[in-house]
C-alpha cells in the first residue's frame, strides 16, 4: 500500500499544469487529497497561506507546485516581479508548513534554471556553483530560496522535505499561451494549429541544437513519487538522463502529425541557455525508475489530448 493511501496529501497549485495532473493522478487512484487552487486565495499573502494550512487536514505529504512563471524574452522585463512574488509564495509556504503541518513531508518542485550554464550534465553538487542564465535571474533566485528554505527549516526544526529538480514537462493542461509555455508545449500547439491552417512551414524558435531534459507529465509525476519513496532531506535531480535537442523534438512532432512542413528558424527569436541538462544518476541508481513514454509516444499522447480539447 503506497504511503499516499494512508493520509491525505495536500497539493498546492491544482489550477496549474503540473498541479492539475497531480490532482488527477491522486483522484484516479482514490488516494485522499486536499486540493488547494487559486480560489482559496493569494499565496503571496502570508495570512492567507497561514489560514489555508491551518484549515487543511493533517497530511502525510505536501506537494508544492505553486509558482509564478513566464517564459521567453519577457522574463528580462519582470525579473524583480518574479523574484518578489515567488519568494513570498515560497517563504509563506515554509512558515505555514512549520506552524500547522510539521508532521508532513514537504515535496517541492524545482527548476533546472537554478543551475549555471554548462556544456555537460549537471549533478546536484553544481547547485549554487555559478550564475543562472540572465533571462531567469529573478525566478531562479526565488527557486533557490525555496530549496535552501527547505534545507534550513528541515535542519533547524526537524522537518522532512525533498526538493525535486524537474525536466521540462509537457502533456495535458500544459500552458500554450505566449510568455507562459515551455518549448515543447509551444511547439506542439504551433504545429497542430499550423497543420490545421494548411501552412507549409513550421516555425521553431531558437537554435535546433539547443539541449534540454524532457519528460511527459505522467512520467515526471511518477519520477517524483519514486524519488519521494527513496530520498528525504536533500535536493535531487529527477530526470531520465536522456536529453533531447529542439530540432529532434520538432521532427518528432512533424512525424506524429504526418505534416510535411519545412522547419524554419526565425531570426532573433528567443534563445535561452544553449545546453541545460541534469545528471540524475543518484536518483536513477537508487530507484530504478524508467519513463513509460519515449519522445515519440509522449508527443503523440500530447497531440491527441490537445486535439480533443
Amino acid at each position: 500500500m503506497p504511503p499516499y493511501a494512508d493520509a491525505p496529501t495536500i497539493i498546492l497549485g491544482t489550477d496549474g499544469f503540473i498541479g492539475r495532473n497531480l490532482l488527477a493522478y491522486w483522484q484516479v487512484r482514490g488516494w485522499p487529497v486536499h486540493a488547494v487552487g487559486r480560489s482559496q486565495g493569494d499565496f503571496t499573502d502570508a495570512a492567507t497561506v497561514d489560514r489555508i494550512f491551518q484549515q487543511a487536514p493533517k497530511a502525510g505529504r505536501i506537494l508544492h507546485a505553486i509558482t509564478k512563471q513566464r517564459t521567453g524574452a519577457i522574463q528580462y522585463d519582470i525579473q524583480g516581479e518574479l523574484l518578489r512574488d515567488n519568494s513570498r509564495i515560497h517563504l509563506n509556504v515554509l512558515d505555514a508548513w512549520l506552524a500547522h503541518q510539521p508532521q508532513a513531508k514537504l515535496v517541492s518542485l524545482g527548476s533546472s534554471c537554478v543551475y549555471p550554464e554548462s556544456p555537460k550534465p549537471l549533478p546536484e553538487e553544481a547547485f549554487r556553483s555559478g550564475a543562472p542564465h540572465p533571462s531567469v535571474r529573478g525566478y531562479a533566485q526565488a527557486k533557490e530560496t525555496l530549496a535552501i528554505g527547505c534545507e534550513t527549516f528541515g535542519s533547524q526544526y526537524g522537518l522532512k522535505w525533498l526538493h525535486c529538480i524537474l525536466a521540462t514537462v509537457y502533456g495535458p493542461h500544459a500552458h500554450t499561451e505566449q510568455h507562459r509555455s515551455h518549448f515543447m508545449a509551444s511547439l506542439i500547439a504551433r504545429a497542430v494549429a499550423g497543420k490545421a491552417a494548411g501552412d507549409e512551414t513550421f516555425e521553431v524558435w531558437g537554435s535546433p541544437d539547443t539541449v534540454r531534459d524532457l519528460l511527459y507529465v505522467d512520467d515526471q509525476i511518477e519520477a517524483v513519487l519514486a524519488a519521494d519513496g527513496a530520498f528525504e532531506n536533500r535536493i535531487l535531480n529527477v530526470t531520465s538522463n536522456d536529453p533531447v535537442t529542439i530540432g529532434q523534438c520538432a521532427r518528432e512532432i512533424l512525424g506524429a502529425l504526418d505534416w510535411p512542413a519545412r522547419i524554419v528558424h526565425p531570426a532573433n527569436s528567443f534563445q535561452g541557455a544553449g545546453y541545460k541538462s541534469m545528471d540524475s544518476h543518484r536518483f536513477l541508481n537508487e530507484t530504478g525508475w524508467q519513463p513509460r513514454f519515449g519522445i515519440d509516444a509522449g508527443v503523440r499522447a500530447a497531440i491527441a489530448e490537445m486535439q480533443r480539447a
